[in-house]
């Protein structure tokens, strides 16, 4: 049994692609259910009239799915991101056949995206903060590490989880280091508006960070140190778009600065 969770806040222009998908995808009497994230534009309301049933949560997707995670009664949670435009293939369904056939404990939806060749979140924050504090998680989700598309099993997310953007890096590494097995699925292309989301690459770094801290890969003393190198990747990030190849160029230079040691008087990582 899996229970759908449709995730998003002030997406009523767009739910109804996300909330059908997950609908056409369930078996017989599963959840599915609009987590709505503290909207204000009649989300909910349109959920409702949908055939969905209607969780409300607080704001910031970590928190939503936290509140989802929470009241789930069925083994398996699949989690979509309400602003789903169009895609090759229903994304949930897909997700499901995947984890009947694989057995895994996840499976996160990979997708082309030709609108969005530039995802500097990941090749400046997930790369290489990752592939320092845990080697291990890079080859679980080789493609899309920051996909918005996952089912998992809810065990994996039953401990504390990061209040906002940094909820898809903290399931990818906790289920490499707590031995869950994840797996991908080729959900197809992906068609949709590119968005600005000012938020998200400073939650992302500070959710590897915290984990980091927390599972012993990286002394607190020594945090301070990586929020500094962060800074000026972040800043750049903000900057930086697709077409001005010369802050591009400045953002990939600076993270491929050296990244400080993980322990206060170590060697440089």
């Amino acid at each position: 049994m899996i229970t759908y969770a449709v995730v998003g806040h002030n997406e009523a222009a767009l739910l109804a692609n996300a909330l059908e998908q997950a609908l056409a995808a369930r078996r017989s009497d599963e959840p599915v259910w609009f987590v709505d994230s503290a909207s204000t534009d009649g989300s909910a309301e349109l959920a409702r009239s949908l055939g969905a049933e209607v969780v409300g949560a607080p704001l910031g997707k970590g928190r939503a799915v936290a509140t989802a995670v929470e009241r789930c009664e069925t083994k398996y949670m699949c989690v979509i991101d309400a602003d789903l435009e169009r895609t090759t293939r229903n994304v949930p369904a897909t997700l499901r056949e995947a984890l009947e056939h694989t057995g895994a404990d996840q499976v996160v939806g990979e997708f082309e995206w030709a609108a969005k060749p530039f995802r500097p979140a990941t090749s400046t924050l997930w790369d290489p903060l990752t592939g320092a504090l845990f080697p291990e998680a890079i080859p679980t989700v080789p493609n899309v590490p920051l996909s918005g598309f996952r089912v998992f099993d809810v065990r994996l997310a039953r401990g504390p989880l990061p209040e906002g953007f940094g909820l898809e890096v903290h399931l990818n590494i906790v289920g490499s280091l707590d031995g869950w097995r994840t797996t991908t699925a080729d959900v197809g292309e992906y068609w949709g508006t590119v968005r600005a989301n000012p938020g998200l690459p400073a939650d992302i770094a500070r959710a590897i960070l915290d984990l980091a801290v927390a599972r012993g890969r990286l002394t607190p003393e020594a945090r301070p140190q990586w929020d500094e190198w962060l800074e000026l990747v972040l800043k750049l990030i903000a900057e930086a778009t697709a077409e001005d190849t010369e802050r591009r160029r400045m953002l990939m230079e600076a993270a491929a600065r050296p990244l400080p040691p993980t322990l206060v008087g170590a060697a440089t990582a």
